[in-house]
This record gives C-alpha cells, sequence and structure tokens, in this order.
C-alpha cells in the first residue's frame, strides 16, 4: 500500500493529542483504537486479496444480500420483528409500536421500515447499494442476478430515500456501461430480466400513491429535517470553538448538549447526519484536511486502474459511500458501516484489484 508511515504516525499523535484535551478521554481512547482497529483491517484487505479473490468477495455478498433482503421484506409484511433463530443472527426484537423504532407514514398510515439484522434501514439500505454495486459490475454467476432482484425490493421496502434515488443512477450507470462494451450474448438475459424488473418496480412505487408520498411529500418542516439541521448546526458550533484538534475523538455525542440551543428530545442525541462535518467537529480543521487528502489520493489510485471512470466498479463504490455519508453518519459510528468502509479502502488500494 502506498502510504507514507510517518504520515499514519503524525495522524496517530495528532489524534491522541485532541483526546487528551477532549472531554471524556476514555471515549476518545475506545475511538482511537478502533480507528486502528479499521485500519489493520483495510490494510489486510489491501494486502491480501490475492488470497480471496474478487470473484469469491462478490459471492459472499450476494448470498449476504439474498439472506438480508428474504429477512428484510417477511419484516415489512409482518411488521416485526421475526425473532427465534434470526435473533442469534443479529436480528433484534422489535415492532412498529417499539419506543424509537424507524417507522414512514404513508398516506396517513403508520409502516415500520425494515432492519434486517442492521441497527437502522438506512444502514441495510446503505449495504445494499454498496454491495449490489459490486455486484452488478461483476457478475457471472444465476446468483449474483437473484441477489440483485431480491436485493432492489428490498431496498424499496427500506423507504431510505438516498439509497434509494441512488441505486436507480447506479443502474443507469450500469446500463450505459453496457451499452458502451456492447453486451455480450450471455449477458443478455440478465440485462433484460433485471431491466424489466427494475422498470416494473419502479412503476410500482410511483402508481402507488403511499409510496409516491413518501419520495414527492418532502417538507423543511419535517421532523427528519429539523432535527438533521440541529445537528449540523451544533456541529459548526463546536467545530468554530475547537479548530485545531477538534471536539476530540469519539467525543461528539458527550459535546452536544453544550451546543444544543433548545431542550429536544432524547433522539437528538445522535451523531450530526454527515461524516465530512462529523470528522470536522471531532478532529477539526486539520483532520478533515487528512480526510478529504486521503480521498483524494485514493480516488486517483482508482482512476489510475482503467481510464474508462464508468467501468470502474470502485469508483462507483467509493462515491457512493461518500454520496451516502453526506446524509448519514453509520460509516464512522456503527460496526456495520465501519466495517463496509475498511473493506471498500482496502480494495481501493489493493494491488491485485482488476475491474
Amino acid at each position: 500500500m502506498v502510504f507514507a508511515y510517518w504520515r499514519l504516525i503524525v495522524l496517530v499523535i495528532f489524534l491522541a493529542i485532541g483526546i487528551w484535551f477532549s472531554k471524556n478521554t476514555i471515549a476518545g481512547g475506545y475511538g482511537l483504537l478502533k480507528f486502528l482497529e479499521f485500519l489493520f483491517l483495510g490494510f489486510y484487505v489491501a494486502t491480501n486479496f490475492k488470497k480471496f479473490g474478487l470473484r469469491n468477495i462478490v459471492l459472499l455478498f450476494s448470498v449476504g444480500i439474498i439472506l438480508e433482503s428474504l429477512l428484510a421484506i417477511a419484516q415489512y409484511f409482518q411488521q416485526a420483528s421475526l425473532g427465534s433463530i434470526f435473533y442469534f443472527f443479529g436480528e433484534r426484537t422489535f415492532s412498529l409500536t417499539t419506543p424509537g423504532i424507524a417507522n414512514a407514514s404513508l398516506n396517513g398510515f403508520l409502516i415500520l421500515r425494515p432492519y434486517g439484522t442492521f441497527s437502522h434501514p438506512n444502514v441495510l439500505a446503505g449495504y445494499l447499494v454498496i454491495a449490489m454495486t459490486l455486484i452488478i459490475f461483476n457478475f457471472k454467476k444465476p446468483i449474483f442476478m437473484a441477489a440483485l432482484i431480491i436485493g432492489t425490493l428490498a431496498l424499496f421496502l427500506t423507504l431510505s430515500r438516498v439509497a434509494i434515488l441512488l441505486w436507480l443512477i447506479v443502474f443507469g450507470s450500469w446500463l450505459i456501461a453496457r451499452g458502451i462494451k456492447k453486451i455480450k450474448l450471455q449477458a443478455s438475459t440478465f440485462y433484460v430480466l433485471f431491466s424489466i424488473f427494475s422498470l416494473l418496480l419502479v412503476g410500482f412505487i410511483f402508481a402507488n400513491s403511499a409510496f409516491r408520498y413518501r419520495f414527492t411529500n418532502i417538507n423543511l418542516s419535517d421532523e427528519a429535517i429539523v432535527q438533521r439541521e440541529s445537528l449540523i448546526n451544533s456541529s459548526i458550533s463546536m467545530t468554530k470553538e475547537h479548530p485545531i484538534f477538534g471536539a476530540g475523538l469519539n467525543n461528539f455525542l458527550v459535546n452536544l448538549p453544550s451546543y444544543q440551543t433548545s431542550r429536544t428530545p432524547l433522539f437528538y442525541l445522535q451523531p450530526v447526519h454527515n461524516i465530512f462535518i462529523l470528522v470536522a467537529a471531532e478532529t477539526g480543521i486539520i483532520g478533515l484536511a487528512f480526510f478529504l487528502w486521503f480521498i483524494i489520493v485514493t480516488y486517483k489510485r482508482v482512476l489510475n486502474k482503467n481510464q474508462f471512470l464508468i467501468h470502474n466498479s470502485l469508483f462507483i463504490v467509493l462515491s457512493s459511500i461518500l454520496i451516502l455519508g453526506m446524509f448519514d453518519h453509520y460509516f464512522l459510528t456503527l460496526q456495520q458501516g465501519q466495517i463496509l468502509l475498511a473493506l471498500v479502502f482496502g480494495l481501493c488500494w489493493s494491488k491485485e484489484y482488476e475491474v
């Protein structure tokens, strides 16, 4: 991996100084350990990719998509968790009336958004988009087709607006890429079936007034938007007060109550829904500059692998993560998102990966 070790040492020292001056050094120390953990995971993936191979990675993602999607679809129709053996696979116990559960109002009816085994429907949706993007640009087996069809259905049921719109863009990009490469005979069946299914699904979504309401009726006074605006304002104030080292790694929630201008409900105590603003708040302008620099050099490395951007699945995957990260925080704050982010960065820095 082309990454000077002295830069890493300087970064760790910088983060440690920020933690030393933070409000909760224990939380900061834990955050630093998690950072090193996922740094190691990314490095391991990058240096050992050849042992696993792209085919096996995509195959495992396909199996994961199918299992998670089937569970999510079942949860949607039952409007509750399934329980039983699924609890041991990571499913939590919840129902439509569970306090704090993610619901959506469709035409006046309260609908439970499925979780799968993830901590939130948005995280499930993000996983499906990233995994299906890897598959759609590298599919070669019938199981990949099954994963994409079932995964697309589950993605729409999560009602995660950003993820769904992003997947439609990715799918459109794939159609263009296949058109440029002149669809091979063995891919034509997949192309036709998946295209027909996706068009029918999109048609159903927007023909159904309940689903259409979810995507077309967005008001600036909506709770989700007001909540995000409040968190962004608090984050900006936090960054202004701690411009160099930030509030400290993993110290955003510890400091948040001090920056909220009014008394807010408990569920406002959560990370800001933007990974760039979150990095700035916790590590300051210098930390944000380093984060942006690393993203830029990662893009340069990815683009050097293939002169045609639209053919490069890693370019699409990395871009998808950054777009999703502009509207949510789970890539930096939740275990499942952190693992996915480390895996993608590892693939981007792998010497053996070729699309």
